[in-house]
């Protein structure tokens, strides 16, 4: 967490599910993605995310580089962990132990301040955010930049990665084949978010 998660967890490919929002003024669209970048003693492998649910509110006036107001006003995310897919059947099993979905069903990040950062424009702009991201119950404050860019027809993309490390979330990596395979402490989460105004 000390390095986007939103670089999330994690962190882009076809995407394929469902995505959802809430929000008084913009609604996710279908073709945002998420995906959790990993390591092993074997291969790299990838988690797509199937389901995305937000519930954001956006301040369309503040996205200017004068502003010196907070342009995304709130923005909580929510991944169910059993929409996280390895396209492994025994790989998601794994992961889903590692993340105890049991117990913590979901990984949420709740935003905090997001501000513009200097050389942005009306068009395109880096957001410098901030927020708590919780994994298998453990909360931890994250920073990470976002870059952000909105169409001439009023939409509004997102883009932006995280590195974290799983065992600052207690998780154990997750391992196969009695230990002889084991993923990298180490994952990426990905994300390039599409918004409308409804």
């Amino acid at each position: 967490m000390k390095s986007l998660l939103l670089s999330l967890l994690l962190f882009l490919f076809a995407f394929s599910g469902s995505v959802t929002a809430q929000s008084s003024d913009y609604e996710l669209l279908d073709k945002s993605t998420m995906q959790v970048d990993g390591t092993s003693s074997i291969h790299d492998w990838t988690a797509d995310v199937e389901e995305i649910n937000i519930d954001a509110n956006f301040n369309a006036s503040a996205f200017t580089p004068e502003s010196d107001e907070n342009p995304v006003t709130s923005l909580t995310l929510t991944v169910p962990v059993e929409e996280m897919e390895s396209g492994k059947g025994r790989m998601n099993g794994k992961m889903y132990d590692a993340l105890k979905k049991d117990d913590h069903p979901n990984i949420t990040f709740e935003l905090s301040t997001a501000e513009i950062s200097e050389g942005s424009s009306e068009s395109s702009f880096t957001l410098n955010t901030t927020g708590t991201l919780t994994i298998a119950g453990v909360s931890e404050e994250i920073n990470f930049p976002v870059e952000g860019s909105v169409t001439g027809d009023g939409v509004y993309t997102f883009t932006g990665s995280y590195e974290l490390n799983m065992e600052d979330y207690d998780v154990d990596p997750p391992s196969a084949m009695f230990g002889t395979i084991k993923s990298g402490e180490m994952v990426t989460i990905s994300f390039e978010l599409f918004f409308s105004e409804q």
